[in-house]
């Protein structure tokens, strides 16, 4: 400590203003202290008229050697190998229109202002105005030397493009070991493993890159500098990262700014001084940018790690600054933060919402599909607890209500929200699960419209059934015929069956007994053969009723329900079927316990003695008696 803080003092002495950036940082991180070695701080502002006056550059210690080798050496061009005198912004921007409209279209005059242009834009940091006139350029009618000049301030401009859009071919090229030998390749190989957040790939260069870097009109050096500084403090590269601290004095955008104090708090964490970085983090939370935002989430990891907020509170904070900040790969790392910390809390419903915001917001990428895996995990047990009953059915359907719109384009959610609608529906909620049915059958069928994906086989057909028959415990008939009419049969066997029955049900609730008598389909489900047998029995039409009841008794055989073995025997007895009136009476006393059975039963088929006719009143009272005892049955048999 005694070396360090002789350097400290020598570092004073040499700069003054400097030594007070110094003395932040070091303050900040003993470490750094302790490895800083005694090297001095050099100036970094006006370096000599051969950089141009309006170009200040760094130079950090101990990094002099510069590759400059001569320029037909090496394939791409040496950018900035002498810089331009500066100009007024508008009036060299001017000049440099002039000569792209003189210029011939597609000669190489005009590719060569055009470049020019582009190299002006670039000086002044302005990447998505230089990318938009280099891809003006027709890159098949240029000369190699114009083609790999372009190139060059392409990938220049993309790796300072704050919009991070992909590089394109050509300037990625230039990043390839056939180019290694390319004095600027070292700087833009780092840039681009920052770009990807790759600072252990970018460590090794990072000297380099910044010796190179005091070559470069300074709003490039402005834009890219907390970027290196940032990866020496991430790497340990302490001298660097003193040099890279102390040049931040010479930038206005830089001097004290929200980058600056947020990289001496990760300096300060990294040192092991946590109150010295937190008011580092406080000083640039205030801010619009991005570091200020890295601050503001550095304060709360701080506040978590050493014990001084818990989940609950964390979760307000990330929650706040997940609606300040939005677009790009910070605000996703945020939601999906803010939604572990949900989940530790737990809060599993809030955490469902927060991946569903972040699959929103960041839809490409693996990001999005971990987030809809995580997700699926939590609701798939959420919805597992609805059915189970470990949830009371208020909450369960106001949490479905709160993350079914993140979800409804996915098949599994789909699962999901079916059987919160079957679990209303064992409840006797109708409306809820109707509703859902249909809900759940609509996006399934939109996502299949969309190309999103395809429902499972038979699956929208099950929801329709299921929806028909909610409605019709519902006593929904209206929606129940409409339905109907809108929906063609399943091909399902098992759900066309079931189909089958709400139809033959909801005609006979209706009263729409012409539709409910029609033919049955061959393969009619015992119940729809049962409500069309009723209906015919209701109205006296004996030889129908006796005919449909035989077909109901052909399907079920011995397992014909009570009441409708009664009114089979009725049916055939009173339609004079006197063979068949046997042949049920017969098959069906050993399979009832209704006292008095076998006594109807045989008044109604037994001949009557010659010696003692069977009056017509008699017979009358008989079938009365039997009647009777249908009506003291119950309506539906056991089961139904």
């Amino acid at each position: 400590m005694a070396k360090a803080s002789e350097d400290l003092s020598y570092s004073c002495a040499l700069q003054g203003r400097h030594a007070a950036v110094l003395a932040l940082l070091l303050c900040a991180c003993p470490a750094l202290a302790r490895e800083s070695g005694s090297a001095p701080l050099l100036p970094v502002v006006g370096l000599g008229a051969d950089l141009g006056a309006g170009n200040a550059a760094i130079v950090p210690t101990g990094l002099t050697k510069v590759l400059l080798p001569p320029l037909d050496a090496i394939d791409p061009p040496v950018l900035y190998l002498k810089q331009r005198d500066p100009q007024p912004f508008l009036e060299e921007r001017r000049k440099l229109m002039a000569a792209i409209e003189a210029a011939p279209e597609g000669s190489s005059d005009r590719a060569r202002a055009l470049t020019d242009l582009a190299e002006f834009l670039f000086a002044h940091a302005m990447a998505p105005e230089g990318l938009s006139v280099l891809g003006g350029l027709d890159g098949k009618r240029l000369p190699p030397a114009h083609k790999l000049r372009a190139s060059a301030f392409e990938l220049a401009l993309g790796l300072i493009d704050p919009r991070r859009h992909p590089l394109t071919d050509r300037a990625r090229a230039l990043l390839s070991p056939k180019h290694k030998d390319w004095p600027d390749q070292p700087l833009f190989l780092v840039l681009s493993h920052l770009r990807e957040t790759d600072c252990t790939e970018a460590a090794p260069l990072l000297g380099e890159a910044v010796a190179r870097l005091a070559r470069f009109p300074k709003p490039v050096q402005e834009r890219v500098l907390p970027g290196f500084l940032e990866c020496a403090i991430e790497t340990e590269q302490w001298r660097l990262a003193r040099d890279l601290a102390a040049a931040f004095d010479g930038y206005e955008g830089l001097r004290g700014g929200t980058a600056y104090h947020y990289l001496l708090g990760r300096a300060a964490e990294a040192g092991n001084e946590p109150l010295a970085a937190f008011d580092s983090y406080a000083m640039a939370q205030d801010g619009r940018d991005l570091w200020a935002h890295r601050a503001r989430r550095a304060i709360v990891d701080l506040a978590l790690r050493h014990e001084a907020a818990d989940p609950t509170e964390a979760v307000t904070l990330l929650r706040q600054e997940t609606e300040v900040w939005r677009g790009d790969r910070h605000a996703r790392l945020t939601l999906d933060a803010l939604a572990s910390l949900q989940i530790i809390a737990g809060d599993e419903i809030a955490a469902i919402e927060t991946y569903g915001k972040l699959m929103q917001r960041h839809p490409e990428g693996d990001a999005a599909k971990e987030a809809r895996q995580k997700a699926r995990a939590l609701f798939g047990e959420f919805y597992r607890k609805g059915a189970a009953g470990e949830i009371a059915l208020g909450p369960f359907l106001s949490a479905h209500d709160r993350i079914a719109s993140y979800f409804r384009f996915t098949p599994a959610f789909a699962n999901a929200a079916e059987t919160l609608a079957d679990t209303f529906l064992l409840t006797g909620a109708t409306t809820v699960a109707a509703r859902e049915y249909a809900t759940t059958s609509d996006y399934l069928a939109a996502m299949q419209d969309l190309g999103l994906g395809a429902p499972a086989p038979n699956q929208l057909d099950r929801l329709a059934v299921k929806e028909a028959e909610a409605l019709l415990r519902g006593g929904q008939f209206e929606t129940l015929g409409s339905l109907l009419a809108a929906r063609p049969e399943p091909t399902d066997p098992e759900l066309r069956a079931r189909r089958a029955i709400v139809a033959a049900r909801y005609l006979d609730e209706t009263g729409q007994t012409a539709e409910l008598l029609a033919e049955p389909a061959p393969d009619a489900p015992p119940q729809a053969l049962r409500l069309r047998a009723q209906a015919w029995f209701d109205r006296q039409d004996w030889a129908r009723a006796n005919s449909a009841y035989a077909a109901l008794h052909a399907r079920l055989g011995p397992a014909m329900p009570l009441p409708d073995a009664i009114r089979t025997l009725l049916s055939a007895y009173r339609a004079q079927d006197h063979e068949r009136t046997a042949e049920i009476a017969a098959a069906f006393p050993a399979l009832t316990e209704l006292p008095g059975w076998v006594e109807i039963a045989r008044t109604l088929t037994e001949e009557a003695p010659e010696l003692l006719p069977l009056s017509k009143g008699t017979a009358q009272a008989r079938i009365e008696n039997a009647t009777e005892t249908l009506r003291n049955l119950p309506v539906n048999p056991p089961g139904e």
